[in-house]
């Protein structure tokens, strides 16, 4: 298993790096592929090949200088047929080492190489033991003497060579002991035993160092075929990460260039890893910061992590993270990794933290951090000013044609905002149809003006969204950042206040404007907040008191119901009239327990008029989305015994837009009980013929803004004409608000009008009054404490 993984590691990646690392490299796979002792011989005779060249020239040399010391005398023949023979022995080793081989994965040429080897070393080791023994026999007295220096020399020397091979080392130590003894014969005639004992101890010596030195280079090689075991189990694990995991490995030389780039490293960087091998690291790289602090760790051979550096690939911009550690070597191996999806997410995700995901502009969180840091500096170039504004209109496009629509425009007109200011200036989109604008580095505070002129212009032009033209304004608010009064500076929500207060009273000029923050727009705020908590605890102390506006019949000539209205008797505030607190109950919500206060206290008075006139009461948008108004009603009736035909439950179109399934649901609800609903300020909302169709009313009150001028002017008499015949096709009866003038009452008899309401008939009289006497009646001519001479004019018009 071993043998086939790392087989195919080699041949699918083959290294490039220097033949020692090659040599390196193939160690270690000889380690895997051969058993421990066929991996110790090969490292035997790469190691004596290592020295082979230099040994074989050392014993030619020494054969050489032998026939040189002996050259003449007896026995010139055998001198130089042994030379030859040690020159031949010689060549031969030298040959061999030059062929040998280290790198293969053939383990019988090893052998064979070694049965070479040491054949060879057993041919110089007996060449050697003969030629001593030759020289001494024919060696004249200082012969002998270099002969003996001669031989020390050559069985130090190949000792030394031939500790790679131990069995060459016994060989050689025997010929040499055996040349001894046959020296010493031939030199002294006979066998002499000191010296005979003397050689043998010294070969004894000899072969125990030969052994020892044997298990020495034996340890020393295991360990390196267990180190290199352990690196190609490194190397196979490495190599499985690099192709299952995201990240690839990398290393670079001494001049901090790459070597070994493995096919991840390049599909990466889009290059050849052949090209990116002896090329710098850090020249891969966009420069700039990241990239110096890497060339600066490289030079410095510096460990890191985690270091995010940025290149471009194929014309798209890709982020790395690289980690390396330095080895001894001087050379660094570190990890690579593609963190650009990573990174990619993490910008996505701080961008919808901070930018509104539909208009793509800053959403509040931006623009309250960068508000705040704005004024917390210590010097700010240029003015500040601060737009606060809206859409006008925006929920009725809304509710009108879809969410989907709504949506589009509020881009739209994002859009339109970040066009009429300058790149420096921050549009935030704070929620809804709210929009906030900072303008930084103005000149003069008239500037904030002209942007805000600018911006009401440019949203007042149509929006074109499907080929539907969208008509939606907007009103603007101003607020300018104050120079610092000792030392404390405009607070971010104070600014937000201030500019919000001023789109209030742009709204308030009649919309499509914008408007500057005042002082007193503070002190009027407080003064709303003030009545709004007291306006709760009138609602518990019961501090209202109803009156009622009659509602004339033309026909019969006489009151035929009583419109309910509601005053409110501050113990702080005095006298307060229905057009200062009904909006602020409106807005915080009070006006659903107001609502059910009215309704109970109306039906409640209406059961006792002798008359048993109808009362009208009119319901908010809030209230028609409680759960407590049909109960509230239900309950009243069910304790006064009141009959629900007397009930007449005035809505408005423009409540019909909010839930309108379910409040004409509602209207149902009521009709199958008997109360009549009719339909307030009619001509005033949107659809108002659809909500006619979908509802039957029982009455339709004409709004006053028609009936104000309807003797002059023929657009309202065309309009209240249009009104009048189609309630009497549908068989509603109608109600002219506002009525002032007997020219107003006459020409509204001539046309059919039903009832009128309005000062010409009645001011608005408490339940006191009531009890007095009966409203006007025609046929009587008594009125409601009103002077005589109105009553003749009514006479007299009638």
């Amino acid at each position: 298993m071993i043998y086939l993984r790392f087989t195919s590691f080699v041949y699918a990646a083959p290294p490039t790096a220097s033949e020692e690392r090659l040599e390196t490299r193939m160690g270690g796979r000889q380690a895997a592929l051969f058993g421990r002792e066929d991996y110790l011989l090969t490292r035997r005779l790469q190691d004596y090949a290592e020295r082979g060249q230099l040994a074989a020239a050392t014993s030619a040399f020494g054969a050489f200088v032998t026939c040189v010391i002996r050259l003449g005398g007896t026995g010139v023949l055998a001198q130089f047929v042994w030379l030859a023979f040690m020159l031949g022995v010689s060549l031969a080793r030298v040959e061999l080492v030059r062929r040998f081989t280290p790198t293969t994965i053939d383990l019988r040429y090893f052998y064979r190489q070694r049965r070479y080897m040491v054949a060879l070393g057993v041919a110089d080791s007996v060449g050697w033991g003969v030629g001593l023994v030759m020289f001494a026999v024919y060696a004249r007295g200082s012969e002998l003497y270099l002969l003996s220096v001669l031989a020390a020399g050559v069985v130090t020397v190949s000792l030394i060579y031939y500790r790679a091979l131990p069995q060459v080392c016994a060989v050689f130590v025997a010929s040499m002991a055996l040349a001894g003894c046959a020296v010493s014969y031939a030199i002294l005639e006979r066998f002499e035993l000191v010296a005979i004992l003397f050689i043998g101890a010294l070969a004894l010596v000899l072969f125990r160092g030969i052994a020892d030195d044997a298990r020495l280079y034996r340890r020393k090689f295991e360990g390196e075929a267990e180190l290199a075991e352990s690196a190609e189990t490194i190397q196979l694990l490495l190599h499985d990460y690099e192709a299952q995991s995201a990240d690839w490995l990398w290393q670079v030389d001494n001049g901090a260039c790459l070597v070994t780039v493995c096919a991840r490293f390049g599909e990466a960087s889009g290059m050849d890893p052949h090209d990116l091998e002896g090329r710098e690291l850090v020249t891969l790289f966009d420069a700039g910061p990241a990239r110096e602090l890497l060339a600066h760790r490289l030079l410095v051979r510096q460990p890191f992590r985690d270091l995010n550096v940025s290149l471009t690939v194929d014309g798209d911009t890709r982020w790395w993270s690289l980690s390396a550690n330095c080895w001894d070597d001087g050379t660094m191996h570190g990890v690579a990794r593609d963190t650009t999806d990573t990174r990619q997410a993490v910008e996505r995700m701080n961008f919808m933290a901070h930018h509104d995901m539909l208009t793509g502009i800053a959403n509040r969180f931006l623009f309250g951090e960068t508000l705040r840091e704005v004024l917390e500096r210590k010097e700010t170039k240029g003015r500040l000013a601060l737009l606060y504004l809206d859409l006008d209109h925006f929920k009725q496009i809304n509710d009108t044609w879809g969410h989907s629509t709504g949506d589009r425009l509020l881009t739209e007109a994002a859009k339109r905002l970040v066009g009429s200011v300058k790149s420096h200036d921050l549009v935030a989109r704070l929620g809804g149809d709210e929009f906030a604008i900072l303008l930084t580095r103005l000149t003069d505070p008239v500037d904030a003006v002209v942007v805000a002129q600018r911006i009401v212009e440019a949203m007042d032009r149509p929006f074109v969204i499907d080929d539907q033209k969208l008509s939606a304004g907007t009103s603007v608010g101003i607020a300018h950042v104050q120079p610092p009064r000792d030392g404390k500076r405009t607070a971010p929500d104070d600014l937000l206040r201030q500019a919000d207060l001023a789109l209030y009273a742009a709204k308030a000029l009649g919309r499509g404007t914008y408007a500057e923050f005042e002082p007193w727009l503070e002190e009027r705020d407080r003064e709303r907040a003030q009545l709004e908590a007291d306006l709760k605890t009138a609602i518990q102390n019961d501090e209202f008191t109803l009156h009622y506006q009659p509602l004339y019949d033309v026909e019969l000539r006489k009151t035929v119901g009583f419109e309910t209205l509601v005053r409110w008797h501050s113990p702080i505030w005095g006298v307060v009239m229905p057009g200062e607190f009904i909006p602020l109950a409106e807005d915080s919500g009070l006006i659903v327990a107001l609502g059910e206060w009215i309704i109970r206290n109306a039906i409640h008075e209406a059961s006792g008029w002798a008359e048993k006139e109808r009362v009208a009461i009119n319901l908010s948008p809030l209230q028609m989305r409680s759960p407590r108004l049909l109960p509230t009603i239900t309950e009243s009736i069910e304790a006064t015994g009141i009959d629900p035909d007397r009930i007449e439950l005035e809505i408005t179109e423009n409540m019909l837009m909010h839930d309108s399934e379910r409040n004409v649901a509602m209207l149902h609800e009521f009709r199958k009980m008997g109360i009549r609903i009719a339909l307030d300020d009619f001509g005033t909302g949107y659809s108002s013929l659809n909500y006619l169709r979908s509802f039957p009313f029982d009455k339709i009150k004409i709004d006053k803004c028609f009936v104000e001028d309807i003797e002059l002017r023929e657009d309202c008499q065309a309009i209240v004409r249009a009104i009048t015949q189609l309630a009497a096709a549908l068989g509603m009866s109608t109600v002219a608000e506002g009525v002032e003038r007997e020219s107003q009452l006459q020409w509204l008899r001539g046309e059919g009008i039903t009832q009128i309401q309005g000062y010409l008939i009645s001011y608005p009289v408490n339940a006191s009054e009531l009890s007095d006497g009966r409203p006007f009646n025609e046929d009587r001519h008594k009125w409601f404490r009103l002077p005589g001479t109105v009553a003749d004019s009514i006479s007299d018009a009638a």
